[in-house]
């Protein structure tokens, strides 16, 4: 009886032994795969859809100036009215995305649409509720909003030809920051 217990101790022991032999090596592969790549991000052409934009937008288009060279266009969209969006559902209105990487990682997004105002607030402000009143920041009057869980905040400004937001998940005073280096681009005339 003492062999047969030792026998089945060492199959216990030798399968111990092979699932270490198989798991060391498949670990090692997945904790090299997975790690971030220190690489840019891949830059967005801002001024070639700028470009096209201009030229079938009827409101002035907003683009950030003077970020420096450790900031980056990560993506920029266009659509009129109709057009495949970034989402390839039909865009709801003319609708203009930039989006800017900080050097912080930090996601800063320009959006603007003429069309179905409430819905665009609701979805790019992740449901933000209007907090902390109103600011003037690069001209215009902007509206603060947060989303529910804090993590994300947003500015909204109104006018009768277009609502912009701009948003990140930062404070507000980065955020204004960043909204101070916002400038209009004027459509071309038709």
């Amino acid at each position: 009886m003492a062999v047969m217990a030792r026998n089945q101790n060492s199959r216990a022991r030798d399968m111990i032994i092979s699932m270490a032999v198989i798991l060391v090596p498949v670990l090692l592969i997945v904790f090299f795969f997975t790690q971030p790549a220190d690489q840019d991000p891949e830059k967005a052409d801002v001024a070639g859809m700028l470009t096209r934009a201009k030229t079938e937008s009827p409101y002035p288009l907003l683009q950030a100036e003077g970020l420096g060279d450790d900031w980056a266009a990560v993506r920029v969209a266009w659509a009129k009215d109709g057009a495949p969006w970034i989402t390839s559902e039909p865009a709801d209105g003319d609708s203009w995305q930039v989006g800017y990487l900080s050097p912080d990682d930090i996601y800063y997004g320009v959006q603007q649409r003429n069309r179905d105002v409430a819905r665009f607030v609701d979805t790019v402000t992740r449901d933000g509720k209007a907090v902390g009143g109103e600011v003037e920041v690069a001209g215009r009057t902007w509206e603060r909003y947060e989303s529910e869980d804090g993590r994300t905040r947003s500015l909204v400004s109104r006018t009768d030809d277009v609502t912009s937001v701009v948003t990140a998940d930062t404070d507000f005073v980065e955020l204004e920051a960043f909204a101070g280096t916002l400038v209009e681009v004027a459509p071309n005339p038709k």
